[in-house]
């Protein structure tokens, strides 16, 4: 039986990127990203690619192991949206946190470390993109939490730097003693947890 439901923090963390993907102006897409193969413009296609790939594994769904197309910055808002919506019915059915799906990589997974993987990817991602255009990295507390518990049920040590230097993901990073909700959750995620630590970086 799933330990965890954290079903309503993944639909909102897709409110959430469109908010943030809203704010970017086509003067932000070159810019460099905490995901060291992205920049803005591609992390933004890979961001709308990973909504989507959520609702398909939603459905019982392999997802297709290709790379995400390019979308129009105007267009990546509502694509989310839609995914968001896509997303609450592919999910609706409580059965599905307990069925698996094998992912392209070759590993299966439940329903539930799926939810807590799209989760993470969705608020990581979100957070990557508002730093890098300025929108700063406090983006509500209603995510944060429930994202570093799906983050932390869910991310392998074998995981970090799996295909390169902080790709999917890095060390983690210790966080500041007085560190926000968000903060914590990019320090896992192997972020810089403060804007002036990636300006720096």
């Amino acid at each position: 039986m799933p330990t965890h439901d954290r079903r309503p923090a993944l639909y909102a963390s897709y409110e959430l990127a469109a908010r943030v993907v809203t704010a970017v102006g086509d003067q932000d897409l070159s810019k460099p990203t905490p995901c060291p193969e992205y920049d803005v413009a591609t992390l933004v296609d890979h961001l709308v690619g990973a909504a989507d790939r959520a609702v398909a594994v939603g459905r019982g769904e392999a997802p297709a192991p290709e790379e995400f197309p390019h979308v129009q910055l105007a267009d990546a808002p509502e694509l989310l949206r839609q995914s968001g919506r896509a997303a609450e019915v592919a999910w609706s059915d409580d059965s599905r946190l307990e069925a698996t799906v094998t992912m392209p990589w070759g590993e299966t997974y439940t329903g539930e470390t799926l939810v807590d993987m799209y989760l993470a990817e969705l608020a990581a991602h979100s957070w990557d993109l508002a730093v890098s255009t300025g929108q700063g990295g406090e983006l509500g507390p209603e995510i944060a939490g429930p994202a570093l518990e799906g983050a932390r049920a869910m991310l392998k040590p074998e995981y970090r730097d799996l295909m390169g230097k902080g790709n999917p993901f890095g060390p983690e990073v210790a966080p500041p003693e007085d560190a926000t909700g968000w903060e914590l959750f990019a320090a896992f995620m192997g972020r810089p947890p403060r804007l002036t630590d990636f300006a720096e970086a």
